[in-house]
């Protein structure tokens, strides 16, 4: 059953969302670093892993992967900046700067050196992660992402029809997103959804709920469209930083059979020199956390065991 359409308090979400990660056998708590709050889930205990969503969603995006990388793992993953349950600044979008929130929530928590996956947006912010504090990331594993700086400018280009990223130049257009989406959240997530999930018996408009409900929060529009909105202007950092040199830790690649595919390859190679190899998720759109949580799970448990 779909939501009431009206904005549902942080407090409320919060609790709801703690509810939801306590049946899996997960805390959660706010913390403060970096200038913004972040809603974080923890769980199991063994080597740390940190789990880093992408867009339109939040942690639970991992609900299914996270409990059983928990069996032997210490799992964390937090709400980026601006998305889910995680405070909304004005600023400071750009992917060198929140990875500045992650480096201080692996100080805050005196985790050390942690695994490190990351889907979508999360993706591209471990990559940078990793770039700026290489000591602290020993395997990274990059999920249905690309990196701007390194090749995500080239996927919204229009010189032929591309039906599936006209949302991306739509939350370009400062307030546009903000007056149009705003009362419409479900309308405009149901149509991510629809566009980017292919197992969609799988995953049901229904489990998306809680990103619709965050969505309405007074100003996520704003803040989660602000991701995008940062590629262009930090995109020489992230440039400079890859000059510096590519990545050499381990990292494993996985893209899914009807999303990114084999085109993944090209976004992986600009900044990582590493790369064990490329994991094809069979049946599986955008989100195969989502919609092959067991074809993920035994690609990372294999990655990370040693």
């Amino acid at each position: 059953m779909a939501m009431d359409t009206t904005t549902i308090g942080r407090s409320v979400l919060y609790q709801r969302a703690s509810t939801r990660w306590a049946a899996v056998g997960f805390e959660s708590r706010m913390l403060h670093v970096n200038g913004v709050d972040l809603f974080v889930a923890m769980g199991g205990a063994g080597r740390p892993v940190v789990l880093l969503h992408g867009y339109p969603q939040s942690g639970e995006i991992w609900r299914f992967v996270a409990p059983e990388l928990a069996k032997t793992r210490q799992v964390i993953i937090p709400d980026l900046r601006g998305m889910g349950l995680s405070g909304i600044t004005d600023d400071g979008y750009d992917l060198p700067n929140v990875a500045g929130d992650i480096h201080q929530l692996i100080e805050k928590l005196g985790l050390g050196q942690v695994d490190l996956a990351g889907h979508d947006w999360g993706g591209a912010l471990g990559a940078v992660f990793a770039l700026r504090y290489g000591t602290e990331v020993r395997k990274f594993v990059f999920i249905e992402s690309a990196l701007g700086g390194a090749g995500f400018e080239t996927i919204w280009v229009f010189n032929q029809p591309n039906p599936a990223m006209t949302f991306i130049p739509f939350l370009l257009t400062d307030q546009l997103a903000e007056s149009l989406v705003q009362g419409r959240e479900e309308i405009f997530l149901r149509h991510l959804w629809s566009t980017f999930t292919h197992n969609k018996d799988r995953v049901p408009f229904d489990a998306w709920q809680p990103y619709v409900a965050a969505m309405k929060r007074p100003g996520l529009v704003r803040s989660s469209a602000s991701y995008y909105r940062s590629v262009y202007g930090s995109a020489d950092r992230i440039r400079a930083l890859i000059a510096t040199g590519k990545l050499a830790i381990p990292v494993l690649s996985i893209s899914a059979q009807f999303s990114f595919g084999p085109a993944q390859v090209r976004f992986v190679e600009p900044f990582a020199d590493n790369i064990i190899k490329h994991v094809l998720i069979e049946n599986s759109g955008h989100f195969p956390a989502e919609e092959q949580p067991e074809a993920l799970v035994a690609e990372i448990r294999s990655f990370f065991k040693d």
